[in-house]
């Protein structure tokens, strides 16, 4: 009886330990996720900002907002796929859920909203992805590798961030344009994103003087950064606080895309050397 016991032991203890191993995915698997989740964050974004732009008079903008939706249930899916094959915890794979279901919700009924509280409750939902990429990151990379832990939060907890305000003053800022002036409750708005921007340029700038990537150049860097700096500029001294203002909505917001693209492409780059 005891040797058969044994030999129960023996058989099962390879399985128990595969199982225990297999549990959770790979840093790779959790790293493809955070990605997504960014992805998600960029695409609401944009739907953010040219649903405002649309809702301020900028008519063109409409067809993109359409466009932009169907870009988001994209990367939901992308989100729901790479959940399965990480094996995300329950708890995070519902509220991620539940965010998706809000966002397909304030979809469908934007239009019929005051600007204003459209682009609020988007910002609301980005910000909940964001804090929860954070958790997913503190979960998964906190107890290993520490540089890799610090790499992954710069990008959730700087880039992201960065993107998000160079999103808003986008966002906001093409309604202001469409709109032609900027009301008096806009104004303050608009340059605490401008601050922020300048806040998270500076901590990137701090990060990546300590950590060099190979497909990313000094160029590259110099070459977003002046990016935002010149919409930063322009926006402050054309759309912030102005009655008057003769920039066109669509450009002023392809501008505001350019320079999120040059921060993806550091976000790539850091990424894809972890």
């Amino acid at each position: 009886m005891k040797k058969l016991i044994l030999m129960l032991l023996i058989a099962v203890s390879p399985m128990m330990a595969f199982s225990l191993f297999d549990e959770k995915g790979t840093d790779k698997e959790y790293l493809h996720l955070v990605s997504s989740i960014k992805d998600v964050a960029i695409s609401t974004q944009k739907t953010r900002g040219l649903t405002n732009s649309f809702m301020n008079g900028n008519v063109a903008a409409q067809l993109l907002v359409y466009a932009q939706r169907e870009q988001m249930m994209k990367d939901f899916e992308e989100i729901n796929r790479l959940s399965s094959k990480s094996k995300l915890p329950e708890n995070y794979s519902k509220e991620s859920a539940a965010l998706m279901k809000k966002l397909k919700k304030l979809n469908r009924k934007a239009f019929k909203k005051n600007p204003a509280e459209v682009f609020a409750s988007y910002t609301s939902v980005i910000e909940q992805w964001i804090a929860l990429n954070g958790k997913i990151i503190d979960s998964h990379f906190k107890a290993g590798n520490g540089d890799t832990y610090m790499a992954v939060s710069m990008l959730n907890n700087t880039l992201l961030p960065l993107t998000e305000n160079i999103g808003k003053l986008r966002g906001m800022g093409s309604g202001i344009v469409a709109r032609g002036t900027c009301n008096d409750i806009e104004t303050p708005k608009m340059r605490s994103f401008a601050t922020n921007i300048e806040q998270y340029r500076n901590q990137m700038k701090t990060y990546l003087d300590k950590h060099s990537y190979k497909s990313l150049s000094k160029s590259d860097l110099d070459a977003g950064n002046a990016k935002i700096a010149a919409y930063t500029k322009l926006t402050e001294e054309n759309v912030i606080g102005k009655e008057e203002i003769h920039l066109d909505a669509n450009k002023f917001f392809d501008q505001g895309t350019a320079c999120i693209g040059g921060v993806l492409k550091v976000y790539n780059a850091v990424s894809g050397d972890i």
